[in-house]
């Protein structure tokens, strides 16, 4: 525990300080003594100890050394302009749990800059190398190129399964030096799980680390596959974003708009789907349609309807009937990999796989102290052993 001083010693927070630490804060989980013991520190009745002030920062999620300071500050992470918005307007504030990821991205990203920098030394031409006036097609081509993938690289044997396009996607793009961490908490709290509909991807761009952050909470996997290719154009294109649009991906601004089609460009090709669609018998059922078309594209019911829906293929009707019966037809594709599975897989898969490997190199060549590869990785000594050698093997 801490010394009887800091339980003791009672210290002077301005009335201001509490009211912003508390507008800032995860204030639903503070206790109702808490509750009160704020109240009577801003009527100034009472004066809280530095323990007490321990205990709240740790449940509102903010820093301690915010109750110190002289005036409040605004650490609303810059991304947060960059949100893409859907049909609700997010709160005008962050959660701490926003705010606290970006922070530790980027972290990893200002020391996968410098670890560039210091080594290849050179840029990565794919960042900011088109603009929102090029066709959504050539975009796609370009990363399809970079990926090195075809046209059709979701045929290839399982593909057309999301978990395993992501996978592939994300290998092929770490290789192009662009960072991919994916977590579904807070660093390694897992009583701290992201929110999707605050933010289901975020990409931080950077000419020698762009980096792209996937919230693993967001379902289904058909999900974190889009929004993983929706990114992946934002690096193309040289643009920070906060991506939670929550409605059917119909654009709210040309930027947005541009990135839906190359992601639909390279993960339901307009020529491919048609195709698909006029070999399926004329008397198949739409039941029967939906089924064979996800056999062979990785994105979800939704939007294989929506594209019909776009070529005219179906009516409005028929497209609200798929939508009512998406929900049904996903339960039967659910992915049985979810819960459990080994500690150290699931740790590695929050972390792209070359920033591992670099970071092991630096930390032996004592480039990187211990301690900073600790901050970073959010590990100890001996968990950060076992995942460096999970990452070199």
């Amino acid at each position: 525990g801490r010394g009887t001083m800091a339980q003791t010693v009672r210290v002077n927070v301005p009335r201001t300080i509490l009211d912003w630490v508390m507008s800032i804060g995860a204030k639903d989980h503070l206790g109702e003594g808490q509750r009160k013991n704020i109240d009577a520190w801003k009527q100034g009745t009472k004066r809280p100890t530095v323990s007490q002030l321990h205990d709240i920062s740790d449940k509102l999620h903010v820093p301690f050394g915010y109750f110190f300071m002289d005036e409040p500050i605004d650490d609303t992470p810059p991304i947060y302009a960059k949100r893409t918005i859907g049909s609700q307007q997010p709160q005008g504030r962050p959660s701490r749990d926003l705010v606290d990821t970006t922070d530790q991205m980027t972290a990893i990203q200002d020391w996968a800059r410098q670890d560039r920098i210091d080594n290849e030394g050179t840029r990565l031409g794919q960042v900011g190398s088109r603009t929102i006036d090029d066709d959504s097609k050539l975009i796609a081509e370009d990363i399809r190129q970079a990926l090195k993938i075809d046209e059709r690289w979701y045929r290839r044997s399982g593909l057309h399964e999301p978990a395993k396009a992501f996978k592939l996607l994300r290998e092929r793009a770490e290789g192009t030096g662009i960072l991919i961490m994916q977590n579904g908490v807070v660093g390694n709290n897992t009583s701290r799980p992201l929110d999707p509909k605050e933010f289901r991807a975020f990409a931080l761009i950077d000419p020698y680390a762009p980096l792209i952050f996937i919230n693993r909470t967001d379902e289904p996997e058909t999900a974190r596959l889009f929004s993983l290719v929706h990114e992946l154009a934002h690096v193309w294109l040289g643009a920070d974003e906060l991506y939670n649009d929550t409605t059917l991906p119909t654009g709210v601004t040309r930027l947005e708009q541009v990135c839906n089609e190359v992601g639909a460009a390279i993960l339901l090709p307009d020529e491919d789907f048609l195709e698909t669609w006029q070999s399926i018998p004329d008397d198949t059922t739409l039941d029967e349609r939906m089924k064979k078309l996800k056999a062979c594209f990785p994105v979800s019911h939704t939007t294989l309807a929506l594209h019909a829906l776009k070529h005219k293929l179906i009516s409005q009707e028929t497209f609200q009937k798929c939508n009512q019966a998406a929900q049904t037809w996903s339960e039967g594709t659910k992915n049985q990999q979810h819960s459990g599975g080994d500690y150290y897989k699931n740790k590695l898969s929050r972390f792209d796989s070359r920033f591992l490997e670099r970071m092991a190199s630096s930390v032996a060549e004592g480039r990187t102290t211990y301690l900073d590869a600790y901050r970073l990785t959010g590990t100890n000594g001996d968990t950060f052993t076992k995942l460096m050698k999970r990452a070199i093997s």
